[in-house]
């Protein structure tokens, strides 16, 4: 790490700063227009974005273990979603 150029060390710290501002204004923004759970689920999927990330980028596909979790994250968002319009549509009855 010691020989690493300045410009190195600036677009680090940049990419960390922004990124994490990013993620800090879209998840405020995200929890004041849509049900907790939502935003809770999308949350989840952080983990699986960087593996296809990594997989787009030629590191490969994850062992078979880490592929499973990311189903299961895959099935638990599609049951929050599911769940919280069902919700949706029988307050719109009421």
């Amino acid at each position: 790490w010691a020989g690493l150029r300045p410009l190195v060390w600036v677009v680090i710290g940049y990419l960390a700063v922004f990124a994490s501002a990013t993620t800090f204004v879209l998840l405020q923004y995200a929890a004041l227009r849509l049900p907790s759970a939502k935003v809770m689920a999308y949350t989840y999927l952080t983990p699986s974005v960087v593996i296809l990330w990594e997989m787009a980028l030629g590191r490969g596909a994850p062992p078979v273990a880490v592929a499973l979790g990311v189903g299961l994250s895959a099935v638990a968002l599609l049951m929050l979603l599911r769940d919280e319009e069902a919700r949706a549509a029988s307050r719109a009855l009421r």
